[in-house]
């Protein structure tokens, strides 16, 4: 069924104030789909409130799709980011401000994907988790930090010993914590790192 714009109205509350901008899709057959936006959209264009209440659809039909595609994007960002990194490296050091940018950049996508609510797909988890780096000997970790390692533990089925798993430092603000090669399962049982597991289906 393909949708097209049919038209656009405003709709009004019982107080007789603007509540919000119909837009009204339409196809050959005849089938009639109001969509309800912001009702300041109403001065957008045709094309621009076809595509928003086209989205609006989407996101209320596919919220799975819609996630599972937000996740594409995150990946897709990552792996642009990492390119850029190697090319900058390649560059030295008259691009260090670019490099710390990007870094910065990859540390705030990798921080949206790992917080998002019920967890990430596991496609999407493994994607992300090879980007992330592994603990590194002698370097200061702060609350929040976020590292990738392999799996320590043989008691999960769905997730083997050994699968590159996604982990959170959780500690007071002000402390820190220097890695000195713990084991990672005594730093799980001291409850200086969580686990951040994927959505396993």
């Amino acid at each position: 069924m393909k949708l097209e714009y049919g038209s656009k109205s405003l709709e009004y509350d019982g107080s007789g104030a603007a509540s919000a901008t119909k837009v009204t899709l339409v196809n050959s057959s005849g089938a009639i789909v109001p969509i309800l936006l912001p009702a300041d959209k109403i001065s957008l264009s045709n094309t621009e409130l076809f595509e928003l209440a086209l989205e609006a659809l989407y996101q209320e039909n596919f919220p799975q799709r819609a996630e599972n595609e937000k996740f594409n994007q995150v990946d897709e960002q990552l792996k642009q980011n990492k390119e850029m990194t190697a090319k900058l490296e390649q560059a030295g050091t008259e691009n260090k401000e670019n490099l710390d940018t990007v870094s910065a950049i990859t540390e705030v996508l990798i921080a949206l994907a790992v917080s998002q609510n019920g967890g990430m797909p596991t496609h999407a988890y493994g994607k992300v988790a090879a980007f992330i780096k592994p603990l590194v000997t002698s370097t200061r970790y702060s609350n929040g930090d976020i590292i990738a390692m392999p799996y320590p533990f043989e008691n999960n089925a769905k997730w083997p010993s050994g699968t590159k798993t996604i982990f959170k430092f959780q500690m007071q603000a002000n402390e820190g914590y220097t890695y000195k090669d713990q084991a990672l399962a005594e730093m799980l049982q001291q409850g200086v790192l969580t686990v951040a597991m994927p959505r396993i289906e």
